[in-house]
């Protein structure tokens, strides 16, 4: 078979990988060296931008972490602060509940002499209220208002007491106008104009007046053990900063960065600020501000602690919130601690510089080594560009020194050997070349004459087995099916239910008939029986045929037929089985299940009528595009390879075109172009 090889001139491909070589580079002696400096610098790089990427994340994720951590710890230890308050609180009404001037003013009624001391108590126990009630919840007597008298039976607390006959705390929200009876200061201390505040849920409120109280209530029992009465006193929250700042200085040791305090604690009423040491812009206590709408969501309506990143009135604090629960289990409000981000946002960014000083420290030190090592492998590399200049121009041997014993010598060498071979070999591939063109043209030639031949008489021998065995396989068992179908419709009554049915088997027997005729007409050239018909309806017809097969079950048919009134000449069973073939080509193609659109335009600048079926299956590979319309050739395993072929021939028996566009994973569609023969007018 060498004789079939085509002329190979070694020189010429030299000459044209040296011009093309030099069109590329233009022949610039430091264009290796660049992509060498280039190829070591993105090397070094690229690895160490990404180390410090990823390092820069692991310390931030450790960091803040670790910083979350303490703040989950520290929440803990706020709530221990502020449980501890409630509990100082009960354990002193409860002391003060035991001795004898409160038993016997509760017993008698006589309050001469209780209300100076309940003063004192008052005083001394820094208490905001400070009530005697009797067994009914009647006021004996109050501190903050002695005049005023009133039942307090339905309070929780005093119940719970009256209820147990045992000492009693929590938070409860207390109305104001509950406030101002007992003094008109803790209703104005209440009193608190909401401040608009980034990130909080929008809301109509513009104040809120109720306060949070911590109360602690405890029977009053006599000596003899029998209870006379209740003691209970309360701590107005709202703009009483003693917890806050004791969990500051005990939690956070009054730490300061930049001058700002690092630790923060607030107390929330609902999502307002009712006692804080955070502070805003000017520097003053952020009373009366609200939280962001994420941690509301989370705390006062889920009940679950937050902790995580939380924008605080101007800054952003890792932070931890938790609900703050009534004796009746209900969330009334929150309490907060935050670290200041800023200190550990500071930190990694500097660990950020630093990284990045050490990568460009490096980046240096390699272009360095990168621009000695590249001009020691790019001057070599020059001195056999400028050889193989000298060698495209017909200068035989061009030599190259190069004594180095690397890779780069070894190519010097045989550079040389081949340069050596060639000179020789030229002129002999030259003077052979005419003879081997001929002598490959010829030989085409033939096998091309040679391979139509055989292709066209496999094509007439398998068409003629088809149409043979067509018409003694298939003829005979339709000629049993027509015949007893037939018989069976004529003993079946008018109403019978299986007469519809019977008729449907003895028309598509009949049709299949006309297929198999058609199969024959193929092989014969047929003519077809022109007759005026409407394609509409020829689609509808091949669509109400198929569409309760089970093939069709998943597929979505939709049409969209041009509504002009037009007509074509046409054989209408022929027009029916070019149709019906498509439309089952585009069913096994989507295997059963998507999506087929058959849709006709009236082309009248070129008085046609085109139909275009598109099915969304898997298309059709381009390698076998060009032979879609060939006789017997098929994709499938099963099947003739006709269905297409003999739709081909139809359609230009008619006069018309057929073609398929289709894209590989997204789908065929098939065109039908056929001759217009008239359009009716509207009127």
């Amino acid at each position: 078979m060498n004789d079939l090889a085509p002329a190979y001139d070694p020189l010429a491909c030299i000459k044209i990988v040296y011009h093309t070589s030099r069109s590329q580079m233009g022949m610039k002696q430091s264009s290796l060296k660049r992509r060498l400096v280039v190829a070591f610098a993105a090397a070094i790089l690229i690895p160490a931008l990404s180390a410090g990427l990823a390092g820069f994340y692991m310390i931030r994720q450790h960091v803040y972490r670790q910083a979350q951590s303490k703040v989950n710890s520290d929440l803990e230890s706020a709530r221990e602060i502020y449980e501890n308050y409630v509990q100082r609180l009960q354990d002193s009404i409860r002391i003060h509940a035991t001795r004898l001037i409160i038993y016997e003013a509760a017993r008698t009624g006589d309050m001469t002499r209780l209300g100076p001391e309940l003063q004192r108590v008052q005083a001394a126990e820094q208490l905001d209220i400070l009530t005697l009630t009797d067994l009914h919840g009647n006021v004996l007597y109050r501190t903050s208002n002695p005049s005023a008298k009133g039942n307090q039976g339905t309070d929780r607390v005093i119940r719970q007491v009256l209820t147990l006959q045992v000492p009693a705390a929590g938070t409860e929200i207390v109305p104001v106008d509950q406030l101002r009876f007992e003094s008109d200061s803790l209703a104005d201390q209440a009193y608190m104009e909401i401040t608009p505040t980034p990130y909080a849920t929008a809301t109509p409120r513009r104040f809120t007046n109720h306060g949070m109280v911590l109360k602690a209530a405890a029977p009053v029992f006599t000596p003899d053990n029998q209870m006379v009465g209740v003691l209970w006193g309360g701590v107005l929250l709202n703009r009483n900063y003693e917890i806050v700042d004791k969990i500051r200085k005990t939690v956070f040791k009054d730490e300061v960065y930049k001058g700002s305090e690092i630790g923060t604690a607030t107390i929330f009423q609902d999502d307002v600020r009712i006692s804080t040491n955070v502070t805003d812009k000017a520097g003053r206590r952020a009373i009366a501000t609200r939280v962001s709408a994420q941690v509301a969501h989370q705390v006062l309506h889920r009940g679950q602690t937050w902790r995580d990143r939380a924008f605080v009135v101007n800054d952003w604090y890792i932070s931890a919130y938790s609900p703050i629960r009534d004796v009746n289990g209900s969330i009334i409000g929150m309490l907060y601690v935050g670290i200041l981000e800023r200190p550990y946002r500071d930190s990694l960014w500097r660990s950020l510089f630093v990284f990045l000083g050490i990568i460009l420290l490096a980046v240096i030190l390699v272009g360095v080594i990168d621009m000695t090592i590249s001009h020691r492998i790019s001057r070599p590399v020059q001195s056999m560009a400028e050889a193989m200049q000298r060698l495209a121009r017909g200068e035989y041997p061009p030599k190259i020194d190069v004594r180095s014993n690397d890779e780069i010598g070894y190519l010097a060498q045989n550079f040389n050997k081949m340069s050596e071979e060639l000179a020789s070999a030229h002129q002999l591939l030259v003077h052979s070349a005419e003879t081997l063109e001929r002598k490959v043209g010829e030989r085409t030639a033939e096998l091309k004459n040679m391979q139509d031949h055989l292709i066209q008489t496999e094509k007439l021998a398998a068409l003629g087995k088809l149409a043979a065995g067509v018409a003694h396989e298939i003829n005979n068992p339709l000629t049993g099916i027509l015949t007893n179908s037939s018989l069976m419709l004529e003993d079946c009554g008018e109403e019978d239910a299986r007469r519809s049915d019977l008729q449907t088997i003895v028309d598509e027997t009949l049709r299949c008939r006309k297929i198999v005729k058609g199969l024959l007409d193929f092989a014969r050239q047929t003519p077809p029986h022109k007759q005026l018909i409407n394609l509409s309806e020829v689609v509808e017809d091949v669509l109400a045929l198929v569409r309760n097969q089970a093939g069709f079950r998943d597929i979505s048919v939709t049409t969209r037929l041009d509504p002009t009134p037009c007509s074509i000449m046409a054989d209408r069973d022929q027009m029916r089985q070019v149709i019906l073939n498509i439309v089952l080509n585009a069913a096994e193609a989507m295997a059963g299940r998507g999506e087929l659109e058959i849709s006709s335009s009236v082309e009248q600048k070129d008085n046609g009528i085109r139909l275009a079926i598109r099915d969304n299956g898997p298309g059709i590979p381009d390698e076998v595009k060009g032979r879609i319309f060939e006789p017997f050739f098929t994709t499938k395993s099963t099947g003739t390879g006709l269905g297409l072929s003999i739709a081909y021939g139809i359609v230009e028996r008619h006069g018309g075109e057929i073609s398929i566009t289709s894209t590989w994973g997204k789908g065929t569609t098939v065109s039908l172009t056929l001759p217009l023969h008239s359009v009716l007018s509207h009127a």
